[in-house]
C-alpha cells in the first residue's frame, strides 16, 4: 500500500502557469493541483525536452508563474517525478522551494477557501 507522503492539503485545480527554465527557456504549463508546499503540473512533449535540456543541472530548478485572485504567484520548486501520461502527455511534481510572502499567503487563502467549501 502506498502512503501519503505530503505535508500539506492540496486543491484540485486547472490553472493556466508558464514554467521559466532560464533566461531563454519558457513553457506554458496547466497547474492539476496546488498546495503550500508544491504543485503537479502537466504538459506536452516541450514541456518534457525542456526540462531534460536542463537535466545536467541536478536537481531540477524552476520558476513557475501563475495567478490567483487576479494576483500574479512566483514560486521557485523543484523537479522531484515526472510521469509520463500518453506519448505527448507528461505531469510533473513539483516541490516549492521558496515563493514571496504574498504567493504564500495567497495559497493559503486559497486552499482554506476550498476546504471550507468542501465541508460545507
Amino acid at each position: 500500500m502506498h502512503s501519503e507522503l505530503r505535508m500539506h492539503p492540496r486543491m484540485p485545480t486547472k490553472l493556466p502557469a508558464e514554467m521559466i527554465l532560464s533566461e531563454n527557456v519558457s513553457v506554458d504549463v496547466i497547474i492539476l493541483n496546488l498546495s503550500v508546499g508544491g504543485m503537479l503540473v502537466e504538459g506536452n512533449d516541450q514541456m518534457f525536452h525542456a526540462v531534460q535540456a536542463h537535466k545536467p543541472a541536478f536537481p531540477i530548478e524552476v520558476d513557475i508563474y501563475f495567478g490567483l485572485q487576479a494576483l500574479p504567484v512566483r514560486s521557485h520548486c523543484r523537479l522531484i517525478h515526472t510521469v509520463r501520461k500518453r506519448q505527448d502527455l507528461y505531469q510533473m511534481g513539483f516541490k516549492a522551494l521558496s515563493m514571496d510572502e504574498q504567493s504564500s499567503n495567497l495559497i493559503r487563502q486559497t486552499l482554506d477557501d476550498y476546504t471550507l467549501t468542501r465541508a460545507l
